[in-house]
């Protein structure tokens, strides 16, 4: 009889997510990010993320870390997987296997700190990032591409926004997260055909002519996988 082949050994990689986490400011799209306090890529910034535990569901882990490193105590509006990055040389630690999640933050989720392992956490225009460690930037560069491509096929524009809001301030988000202005005209007749808003009945005081409100549709739901 022959001598039986030994299985290969599975090669030691570690788990761990990565959280691109945007929010409306001042009508512009930022990403929230944290300063590294430990090597590697100490002091610079980071998205946050780090190892997921035994036994925990890698949203779980997507949600632990957000909690723990920026102080973020709200439930994201939004929270995706949305690519997996695994470049055997994408961390100088070792193999490490990152499971990238996309999360929206909800109208005035404005003050963070950071916490946990971190120097602190702050807010920065999701197009005009510092340098980040490791390969936060293409992370972040294939977020911004997820969220431009789910304005086309879902409802995710709405959960930047209070429960009530204008038809500008709407367009103001799309304008943010594709980085480029849209026809005033084109793009209210486009949205009000979908049938996703309906007017409040309220309207909003200010300068000049108050400005109608909207709502999500009743039966219209939130932006699903």
């Amino acid at each position: 009889m022959g001598t039986l082949a030994l299985p290969p050994q599975a090669t030691q990689v570690g788990l761990a997510v990565d959280i691109a986490a945007f929010a409306m400011h001042g009508g512009e799209l930022q990403v929230l990010l944290v300063q590294r306090a430990e090597l590697p890529h100490a002091r610079d910034w980071a998205l946050p993320g780090g190892f997921v535990q035994p036994g925990e569901a890698l949203h779980e882990a997507a949600l632990r870390e957000l909690r723990t490193e920026t102080t973020v105590e709200l439930e994201p509006r939004h929270l995706e997987q949305f690519y997996t990055f695994g470049d055997p040389r994408r961390d100088p630690r070792g193999r490490i296997v990152s499971v990238a999640h996309l999360a929206v933050l909800g109208h005035g989720t404005v003050r963070v700190a950071g916490g946990g392992h971190t120097l602190g956490a702050a807010w920065f225009p999701a197009h005009r990032p510092p340098g980040l460690a490791f390969d936060h930037a293409l992370i972040l560069a294939r977020a911004l591409g997820r969220l431009q491509v789910r304005l086309e096929y879902a409802n995710l524009a709405l959960e930047f926004l209070p429960e009530t809001f204008t038809l500008p301030e709407l367009q103001k988000v799309y304008e943010a997260i594709l980085n480029r202005p849209l026809d005033k005209r084109n793009f209210r007749k486009r949205l009000l055909a979908q049938g996703l808003l309906v007017a409040s009945g309220e309207r909003r005081s200010g300068v000049g002519r108050p400005a109608q409100l909207y709502r999500r549709a009743k039966g219209a739901k939130a932006a699903t996988l």
